[in-house]
């Protein structure tokens, strides 16, 4: 009688006991990450010291915007830089107006406004430091860098 009762009251311990803790499905790997853009340049030269965007450029810039939208980066970067024939003064302004012309045109094509930054820097960056004025277009150069 006893044991028939222990059995009886283990019985009623296991049916009001906690259920177990069924282990929970195991989650799904988590999506790999998509893989990071690879970062774009493109670099256009100015021949001359004026702000204009030379002809080959405005027909580059179209593209540089179709291939920021397709590919799906998500910021343009457009730095210009200056030749050492003129002053700091002088070249930086000149480099500020060229970046606002590119950067304007690449909205035009399609790029959203606030995507891009857009910075002249003179020549505080030349390719070539001290190039004679033959060879000084290598530093009258617009960066355009797609992230």
């Amino acid at each position: 009688m006893r044991l028939a009762y222990l059995t009886a009251a283990f019985a009623v311990i296991l049916a009001t006991a906690a259920p177990a803790q069924e282990t929970p499905p195991q989650a799904a790997p988590d999506a790999p990450a998509p893989a990071a853009l690879e970062p774009r340049s493109f670099t256009i030269f100015f021949d001359h010291s004026g702000p204009q965007i030379p002809d080959e450029a405005q027909a580059l810039l179209p593209q540089i915007a179709e291939i920021y939208t397709r590919v799906g980066y998500k910021a343009v970067a457009v730095e210009c830089h200056s030749d050492n024939v003129a002053s700091q003064a002088i070249n930086v302004p000149l480099t500020e107006d060229r970046a606002r012309r590119i950067k304007t045109e690449l909205v035009r094509y399609g790029v959203p406004e606030a995507a891009v930054t857009a910075v002249g820097l003179g020549f505080s960056d030349p390719l070539v430091p001290d190039a004679p004025l033959d060879t000084a277009i290598s530093n009258r150069r617009c960066v355009i860098a797609l992230t």
